[in-house]
């Protein structure tokens, strides 16, 4: 059924919702949770290398903190969790990642954005959904 299930974090408080229904998903079918935090390195094409190394710190040490806080949650309910940090742009990373390990379902956040804000801001889940054969469970997060 669902042995391997993969939930990509970003970091955010928002987020919480889906991670929680991957590992009660898990818990049910006695699965194995993967989360992976992408650093996105689409952004930084344009910036000097100061800049740019800059930005990539922080965005791993925020990236660093959202497989803590995962794993943190994951061993308190005693669910088996792999963790990975990558670097690329987040839904080719997830699909890869969800090839490679021989994943089963993805469950990922969305935040339902629409209009301007969508188009600006796009949507990770919404290319992962439209790229991958996958079943994927979408968790509207509250903002």
């Amino acid at each position: 059924m669902y042995d391997e299930i993969l939930v990509p974090t970003d970091g955010s408080s928002e987020v919480t919702d889906a991670i929680t229904e991957a590992l009660d998903l898990a818990s049910f079918t006695g699965g194995r949770v993967h989360s992976v935090y992408v650093v996105d390195t689409r952004d930084y094409n344009t910036l000097s290398d100061t800049k740019w190394l800059t930005i990539e710190r922080d965005r791993t040490e925020l990236g660093e903190t959202a497989i803590s806080d995962v794993t943190r949650v994951a061993d308190e309910r005693d669910v088996p969790l792999e963790t990975e940090l990558l670097r690329g742009i987040p839904h080719e990373e997830i699909l890869s990642y969800a090839d490679e390990h021989g994943i089963d379902v993805i469950v990922m956040g969305t935040h339902a954005r629409t209009g301007l804000e969508h188009f600006l801001n796009g949507s990770v889940t919404e290319k992962v959904i439209r790229n991958t054969d996958l079943p994927v469970l979408v968790i509207r997060v509250t903002a």
